[in-house]
């Protein structure tokens, strides 16, 4: 039998993190006016992440890691896919105010990418901490609109009948929250990292 799907209890916000990264990039590389060669610029504007994952390995190694650790984050990733309800209902995916603050954050994102194309020198690089903040703040704002409640009520009501179990669930749901509520400094780090790597090209 298949597994049941059920309504993750926080959205994913290191999905919509890495498709606004990689959107962003696409766009550096389309308005992007020096140090890379049109072609190669071009195709990277064009081509599937994994021919931007690339390149990012060989020019933005920092930067890459940076992004990985959002990938590969035991609480946003491994605990947040284990929060689930025994059932779906549909009720966490991409509600209303999630949703705005996503959208928000991938324009900040853009926003970002387009002024960073722009800058002409890492001797510049503190015109751009604005738009990081702006980025920050925007992150901040979808993290904190990432838990669904009535995914949580749903889905501590399935242990009612066992407190030991319940008490373990709700100790990675603190995890996950608190994991949340710092991850806007992960963020920040992850732009500056692009902006100190790409305008040293």
């Amino acid at each position: 039998m298949a597994a049941r799907k059920g309504d993750h209890v926080f959205n994913n916000v290191v999905a919509k993190l890495t498709k606004a990264f990689d959107a962003g990039l696409r766009v550096y590389f389309g308005e992007v006016i020096r140090k890379i060669d049109p072609a190669e610029r071009e195709r990277l504007s064009r081509d599937a992440p994994a021919v931007r994952q690339e390149w990012m390995a060989r020019h933005m190694p920092r930067t890459l890691a940076a992004l990985n650790g959002f990938k590969e984050s035991p609480e946003l990733v491994g605990i947040r896919e284990r929060l689930q309800t025994v059932t779906f209902e549909g009720g966490d995916v991409n509600g209303p105010a999630y949703s705005g603050h996503a959208q928000e954050f991938e324009q900040a994102t853009l926003a970002f990418f387009r002024k960073l194309a722009l800058t002409g020198s890492y001797l510049d690089e503190h015109t751009l901490l604005p738009d990081i903040a702006r980025v920050r703040r925007a992150f901040l704002h979808m993290t904190e609109a990432a838990e669904d409640p009535g995914a949580l009520e749903r889905l501590l009501a399935q242990y009612q009948g066992d407190q030991g179990e319940r008490a373990r669930v709700e100790a990675e749901i603190q995890q996950l929250r608190e994991s949340l509520r710092w991850a806007w400094g992960r963020c920040e780090h992850l732009y500056r990292m692009a902006t100190n790597e790409l305008l040293k090209l």
